[in-house]
Formats: structure tokens, C-alpha cells, sequence
């Protein structure tokens, strides 16, 4: 009996010693960068009841783990700091101490194959790379994983930006970092989860697609959700299976926003791509508690086979119409830096800097011009009627990069037929007329899957997709 007692006090003792668990998220690493001028939680688990602390930039909170052994500290707002700190967290069990910790701007950056795309693939990638020491720059890249249910580790940690570590990074990303950091000068925190190839729909939440009929079919799919072990390549474009691998475990680690570059595995989806847009966003942003910033691509122009030319411009008219529908939401255009052969354009200054500018305008405050003409009306001069007059917002300098007439733009009659327009600039506005087309009531430009249009503004941002009129 007295062998057994001690046995049994040995094995009681190993069991309380091995549950003693204070532990956090896998995105609290050294190097890493603290979202500054909002509050900044940090959480994690430990035994049920016991009592953790939190210590940063002077702060000290207290919290006590619930039932699940589960707690949550939010730091008040912090200030900017590019001198390295330490984070210290708690508890009479064990003390973790994260050092190297900078706070400024963190943004995720989420996507496919153009998202994920590494520098050392892109343009000019060799130099970039060669020239990138910003110790103020900090990078994470999660794993591609997809999964059933949602993780709660990413194995993964913050580097601080360098040219051994920045090869494999996204390029789109780094670019966007890097304009931030220079307009800025405050630490850039770079949140990388994307993956080649993936749809929207496994990249949202359950909760996300909750309240929009035209998305019932997805989520009588994920209720309840499915085991996936079978098919790695079809289930990783399962609904919820890539936030479930790759989104989750960061949830609520603060960030100031998204961007975004994905829709070339939706591009037939045509406007229900916006319910989709949407139903990402109620997702990421109910859960992280906030309606931060959202910045896209809008997919580049590229000869997808025998496709129909018009299945592209429809779908590019979805992505423009997410600016309308979704607030604090903007679109960044990238038709006049493409490669029509080929699906990933290896140019990725363009897009990540063209981001980083709807952020300085939009987020920032920035005196920025960050898109380019976007349309605003159409009317019939007064006198003629066989022109169209197209007014632009956002068209400052309006011009053409090549310093020909506007092309890409088409007119039609009540038939429904469209020509090509002969196309004239006037202030802000196009003047459109054909010679075969006597009342022209409609209207369309750059509305093929090939169009790389010359139109732009003084800021040599380029137009949109978009059409008008009474025919469509």
C-alpha cells in the first residue's frame, strides 16, 4: 500500500507538472511587430484559474485563465517604437520572454499564386533582394496547410528583412512594406498566408457566409464540415479549409489591415465573386473585432485559352463593383504592367506599390492620388447625337501613357452591337463616336480578357474595366 501510495503521489506530481502549460500563439515570436495606436491583445493558455502577466513599454497587465485554461490581456494602444523591446509574459508556472519587439504598422497579406509569388522569381528580384536590409521591415510567412477544423499552431516565426530571408517571400508584399516603411518611417510588420491556385471560398470562415442567400450551397457544404485526408489538391479548395490551416491561430493579433491578390480560380464567377468578397471580410473582420482596411488587385489581363474574352471583363467589373459595395475597401489596377502570356506578370513593383498607395491615401491620410480615372456618368452631348460623353473621377492630367488616342473603347446602338470608338480627351472626360454607329446608347471599354488600355491620369495610374448604357 505504501509503494502504491508514492506511485501514486510520483504520478499525480508528473501529471501537474506536465499541465503547468503557459504558452502563446505561434505569431508571438522575437523580431516581431506590434500594431501601434489600437489596442494590441495577447493571449494564450495555462492551467484553469491560474493568474498571468503581461509586461511591455511599461505596461503591466494581469488576467486569470478561465475554465478551458484559456486568457486574453489587451494592451492599451502603443506608440510607435523602433528601438527593440521585450515582451514578458507570466505565470507561477513558467515565464516566456520575446525579445527583439519593434511596434508600427502590421498588415496581412493574403491571396494566391501572385500574393505568394517570391521575390526571387519577379523582375529585377536578384537586385531587390541584394539591396534588402531594412532592420525596421519584419516578415512572417505561414505554411500552406488546409484543414477540417480550425488550428491552433502555425509552425512558423517573425525574421527581421534581409537578403538570406527575403528570397521566398511574397514580392507583392515586400513592395507594399517597403513604400509603407519609406513613407512612413515607422516598422512595417508583414503578415504572409497565401497560397497558389486557392478560391476565395476556403480562405473565409464559417461564420462569414452566414446571412447571404446567394452562398446557402457553401454553407450547407461546411455544416457540418467534413473530414479532409483524401485529396489534398481538391480539399484545400474546400469552404473554411485554409482559414481553418492558415488564418485562424492569428486571430486576434492586431493588424491595421489586408491586402489582398486572388480571383484569377474565381474569374467565372462572375458578380457573385462581391457576395464572396464580402462574405471574407464579415468573416475576417467579426472575428478580429474590427472593420480594418481592405486593398485588392484586380487580376491581370491573360489569354486563358479559348475562354471567352468576355468572362474576364465580367469578372473585373465584380471586382470594381467591391469598392461600391464593401466599405473601406479599394482596388488597385495593374492592366498597363502585364505579361498577356503569362499568368503570374513577374512585375510585382507595380501592384505592391500601387497597394501601398490606396493605403497611404485611404488609411494614412496621405496626399496621395491612389487610383486612377474611374468613371463616374455618361451623356449624350447636347447637340450630337451620335457621340457619347464618358466623365471620369479621379482623372487629373487625363492622358494616355503612349500618346496615341484612348483605345479599348466601344460603342453601340439599340441593337446591342459593339464597335470600335474613335476616342478624344476633353478635361475629364472621353468623347466617344463611331462612324458605324449613328445613336450610339452604350458603351464599353477595355472589355476583353487580352485589353491593356493606354488611358490614365497625371499620377500615371491607369482606368478600370467598366461599360454604360441602355443595351447592356
Amino acid at each position: 500500500m505504501k509503494r502504491a501510495f508514492l506511485i501514486a503521489i510520483v504520478t499525480l506530481g508528473a501529471a501537474l507538472n506536465l499541465s503547468a502549460n503557459l504558452a502563446l500563439p505561434t505569431i508571438f515570436t522575437d523580431h516581431m511587430v506590434l500594431q501601434r495606436n489600437q489596442p494590441v491583445p495577447v493571449w494564450g493558455t495555462d492551467d484553469p484559474g491560474s493568474t498571468v502577466t503581461v509586461e511591455f513599454s511599461g505596461q503591466k497587465k494581469t488576467a486569470t485563465t478561465d475554465a478551458d485554461g484559456k486568457w486574453r490581456i489587451d494592451l492599451d494602444p502603443l506608440k510607435t517604437c523602433t528601438k527593440p523591446q521585450g515582451l514578458t509574459v507570466s505565470s507561477p508556472h513558467d515565464t516566456l520572454n520575446i525579445s527583439d519587439v519593434l511596434v508600427g504598422e502590421v498588415w496581412l497579406c493574403s491571396g494566391q499564386s501572385n500574393m505568394q509569388w517570391g521575390m526571387n522569381k519577379s523582375e529585377n528580384g536578384d537586385a531587390a533582394i541584394a539591396a534588402a536590409t531594412h532592420p525596421l521591415i519584419r516578415l512572417y510567412k505561414t505554411p500552406n496547410v488546409f484543414s477540417s477544423t480550425p488550428n491552433e499552431k502555425i509552425n512558423s516565426a517573425w525574421s527581421t528583412c534581409t537578403p538570406e530571408i527575403l528570397p521566398s517571400f511574397s514580392a507583392v508584399a515586400y513592395y507594399f512594406g517597403k513604400k509603407l516603411h519609406e513613407e512612413l518611417d515607422v516598422p512595417i510588420g508583414l503578415l504572409q498566408s497565401a497560397w497558389g491556385g486557392t478560391r476565395i471560398e476556403p480562405w473565409t470562415p464559417p461564420c462569414g457566409f452566414e446571412g447571404f442567400d446567394s452562398l446557402a450551397d457553401i454553407r450547407e457544404k461546411i455544416n457540418p464540415m467534413p473530414a479532409l485526408n483524401k485529396n489534398p489538391k481538391a480539399d484545400r479548395q474546400f469552404p473554411t479549409a485554409i482559414y481553418n490551416g492558415m488564418i485562424h491561430a492569428h486571430i486576434p493579433f492586431a493588424i491595421k489591415g489586408a491586402i489582398w491578390y486572388q480571383g484569377e480560380a474565381n474569374r467565372r464567377d462572375g458578380m457573385l465573386y462581391v457576395d464572396k468578397t464580402a462574405a471574407l471580410l464579415k468573416g475576417w473582420r467579426g472575428l478580429w473585432g474590427y472593420d480594418f482596411p481592405y486593398y485588392f488587385v484586380q487580376i491581370a489581363p491573360f489569354k486563358y485559352g479559348k475562354e471567352d474574352p468576355s468572362v474576364l471583363a465580367e469578372f473585373w467589373e465584380a471586382q470594381a463593383s467591391i469598392v461600391d459595395v464593401v466599405k473601406n475597401t479599394g482596388m488597385a489596377v495593374v492592366s498597363d504592367a502585364t505579361t498577356l502570356n503569362n499568368i503570374h506578370p513577374p512585375n510585382k513593383v507595380v501592384p505592391g506599390t500601387r497597394l501601398a498607395l490606396l493605403a497611404l491615401d485611404n488609411t494614412y491620410g496621405k496626399n496621395v492620388v491612389s487610383t486612377g480615372p474611374t468613371f463616374k456618368k455618361m451623356k449624350k452631348p447636347l447637340f450630337d447625337g451620335n457621340t457619347l460623353k464618358i466623365i471620369f473621377d479621379s482623372a487629373e492630367g487625363l492622358t494616355t501613357r503612349d500618346g496615341k488616342a484612348p483605345d479599348f473603347f466601344e460603342i453601340a446602338g439599340k441593337d446591342g452591337i459593339f464597335k470600335p470608338a474613335t476616342a478624344i480627351i476633353k478635361g475629364n472626360s472621353v468623347i466617344l463616336s463611331s462612324s458605324e454607329v449613328a445613336k450610339p446608347v452604350a458603351m464599353r471599354f477595355a472589355w476583353h480578357k487580352l485589353a491593356t488600355p493606354n488611358l490614365m491620369n497625371a499620377a500615371e495610374l491607369p482606368a478600370a474595366t467598366f461599360r454604360a448604357g441602355e443595351c447592356l
